[in-house]
């Protein structure tokens, strides 16, 4: 994963005012958050690893649901407030669908109708995020929501999850108000169709189109995926379940010198090595997460030879072993 996956800057912002909202001190966290505050843009390495240091700093259940409720209009920006301007809220979840990448680019928003419900979901072939991440977008979304029709009875039919069960499953459901599931093929929202002909109170037919422009603009300029670094990203993972992936190996696989791949990287201001850490920590904490798989297991997968190295590399990248990181998820 790399700095060109991100999450609305604004964002960031959400998490001081929890942070507020809790009476929190948190000092480095603030710190952190500060350094991000004029920007645009979160790499989205850089948010969740803000949304780990949350956790640090507030073990509970179910952290990313709380954090998610505190969302208002604002923490949204341009799409926040284009939301708020729309007649429906049919209309202004099409309109999340359409500029979702000014909130973030991990994956494309999809719909789809299933019987009495509206089915939102993220196309999981493009990348996994984290529980929290997930957990956060549900909350807030719903939270959103709520606000933007002024019914606190919008209440989702279903919400899935990715990710494997954490601990305390019933606080899941206790806080979403339904029915909740874990381990499926991507994050689902159930919502029930008759909700998406709520009016929004503070629908402006002509604001919407001064905001509809705007948010046109502003999708733009928005950084392109770089399709070099996503092939190497492919042919990495592919390399990581055969083994060590070497960068003789990946170079070989797509067809290029190593030092043509040495010169694309640096023109990019990354390293191979850097890119290879950066993926196997985003897998590692995915893995970690699943609890059918052990240490040993997970050590092969990302392509180490012994459990003691995968062990010495997780703690460089989380200050933590991978078991006092596992136990601290099971107990959340």
């Amino acid at each position: 994963m790399t700095d060109e996956v991100y999450v609305w800057g604004g964002l960031g912002r959400l998490l001081c005012d929890y942070l507020d909202e809790q009476a929190l001190d948190a000092p480095e966290l603030r710190a952190e958050l500060q350094a991000y505050e004029a920007s645009q843009r979160l790499p989205i390495t850089a948010w969740w690893a803000l949304l780990e240091e949350l956790a640090r700093v507030q073990p509970r259940p179910a952290l990313g649901l709380c954090i998610g409720r505190q969302v208002k209009v604002h923490h949204l920006g341009v799409l926040g407030y284009l939301g708020a301007s729309c007649e429906t809220l049919g209309e202004a979840l099409l309109r999340f669908q359409r500029f979702q990448p000014l909130l973030h680019n991990l994956t494309p928003n999809l719909v789809d109708q299933r019987g009495e419900t509206l089915r939102l979901s993220w196309d999981p072939s493009y990348g996994q995020s984290t529980l929290l991440s997930n957990e956060v977008l549900v909350s807030g979304l719903l939270s959103l929501l709520r606000n933007l029709t002024g019914r606190a009875t919008l209440i989702p039919a279903l919400v899935e999850f990715p990710e494997a069960a954490p601990g305390m499953t019933d606080v899941y459901e206790e806080l979403l108000g339904c029915p909740v599931r874990f381990e499926a093929r991507t994050l689902f929202i159930h919502l029930p169709l008759a909700t998406m002909a709520w009016p929004i109170n503070s629908r402006d037919p002509h604001l919407q189109a001064v905001l509809e422009q705007q948010a046109e603009a502003l999708l733009q300029v928005l950084p392109q995926p770089d399709a070099f670094l996503s092939e190497l990203q492919q042919v990495m993972l592919r390399s990581l379940q055969e083994g060590q992936p070497s960068i003789k190996q990946v170079a070989d696989t797509m067809g290029v010198p190593q030092r043509t791949l040495y010169r694309r990287l640096e023109s990019r201001g990354v390293t191979y090595k850097v890119l290879l850490s950066q993926m196997r920590f985003q897998l590692a904490r995915r893995y970690l997460a699943d609890r059918r798989l052990s240490l040993p297991e997970i050590a092969l997968m990302l392509g180490y030879s012994e459990q003691s190295a995968f062990n010495r590399a997780f703690k460089s990248w989380s200050g933590q072993t991978p078991l006092h990181y596992r136990r601290r998820l099971l107990v959340a």
